[in-house]
């Protein structure tokens, strides 16, 4: 439970949220850039799970909505959770396939400025979120086995103002 801005305390149930991690023939990630208010930085694909819809459904959608194509599931790789006071998410990483790599069309209503087929170096070099997904891009496609569960991460405001190279 937590407090409201009336003073009484309310249920704060966990948001559910998908994610694909999607490779091209040639080994690259999709990955979307994001502009906020603090700053833009890379995720993968996905987004919210509605009430009532499995994460495959949520996340076959998601990618329609966000890049005009379709997808398919593989199997879940990761799970982790986002806990602030404000707001707890947890995170299903599944990896799978894109219909087609180019050309993407991105919704910019949804705050997407870009959406790009990374090489491992590249995804090396920009501030990706979170962070704790990165291992899994790093490796190759069906190297993962079982689901491994990334723990409790969190998103600092001045992560979004340094330089992925940067020291904390």
């Amino acid at each position: 439970m937590t407090e409201n801005p009336a003073g009484t305390k309310e249920e704060r149930n966990p948001r559910l949220r998908v994610a694909i991690i999607a490779r091209d023939e040639s080994g690259r990630v999709l990955l979307l850039q994001h502009l906020r208010p603090r700053g833009k930085y890379w995720v993968l694909p996905g987004g919210g799970v509605d009430a009532g819809e499995s994460i495959e459904s949520a996340l076959v959608r998601e990618v329609k909505e966000e890049l005009g194509v379709d997808c398919r599931i593989e199997k879940l790789v990761a799970v982790g959770e986002l806990i602030t006071p404000e707001r707890h998410v947890v995170d299903f990483f599944l990896e799978g396939k894109i219909g087609k790599s180019e050309p993407l069309t991105i919704a910019t209503e949804e705050g997407i400025t870009e959406a790009r087929w990374m090489t491992h170096e590249e995804i090396k070099e920009i501030l990706l979120l979170p962070r704790e997904v990165l291992p899994f891009l790093l490796k190759g496609p069906g190297s993962f086995t079982g689901v491994t569960y990334l723990g409790k991460y969190k998103i600092r405001g001045r992560d979004l103002d340094k330089n992925p190279g940067e020291s904390e």
